[in-house]
């Protein structure tokens, strides 16, 4: 699959290396432009490719790992995402870690309302960079917590995960699956492993 991501920072960049090592096409972006990220070539799987955040938007699935204020206007350059994935990792802190307050909609809501026509999942923001790359020490798979509205858009995510060594636990709707997952809502900065039975 083809997959653009949003922003090149800690988070994007793991995420760049996790979905390229499952054999994905990766289309990383940053809002300096590809050129912006050529001294990084080395750091890269060959599977990763640097592109504008426009080329990036417009990928079957794309990954929003930019800082939640950014991310509705990001989105908004896109009139009709016409029902392709988006992958909300982002949480509701300025960058100075101060909480964002999105009431009475979900910080995922306000994603899934800014890209217009988009199946949103929430994915990924509960664990640390470090583990976002599904590695676990000893057997079993890294638990990935994940909500969203559409069904057959998490069938198709968790499909795609698993073959990346996570264990994907379905939490519902954005409406309450993505409460509990955003900031303040209990499972934030959470690792487990799912041991094989």
């Amino acid at each position: 699959m083809e997959i653009g991501i949003i922003g090149s920072g800690t988070v994007g960049t793991v995420l760049a290396q996790t979905f390229a090592h499952g054999d994905h096409q990766v289309k990383l972006s940053r809002q300096h432009g590809p050129a912006s990220l050529a001294s990084r070539r080395s750091e890269f799987d060959p599977h990763v490719s640097f592109v504008t955040v426009e080329e990036a938007l417009q990928q079957p699935m794309v990954i929003v790992a930019i800082p939640f204020e950014t991310a509705p206007a990001v989105l908004q350059q896109v009139s009709d995402f016409e029902q392709r994935i988006v992958i909300d990792v982002t949480n509701q802190f300025t960058a100075d870690f101060k909480k964002i307050k999105t009431a009475p909609l979900t910080g995922s809501e306000v994603i899934a309302k800014a890209a217009n026509n988009a199946r949103v999942i929430k994915a990924f923001n509960t664990l640390p960079p470090d583990f976002m790359d599904g590695h676990v020490t000893g057997p079993g798979r890294r638990v990935l917590f994940y909500a969203g509205d559409d069904v057959a858009a998490k069938k198709d995510f968790a499909a795609i995960v698993r073959q990346l060594n996570f264990f994907p636990v379905n939490l519902g709707k954005l409406r309450h699956g993505g409460s509990v997952m955003q900031v303040g809502g209990g499972l934030g900065n959470t690792h487990f492993v799912q041991l094989d039975e």
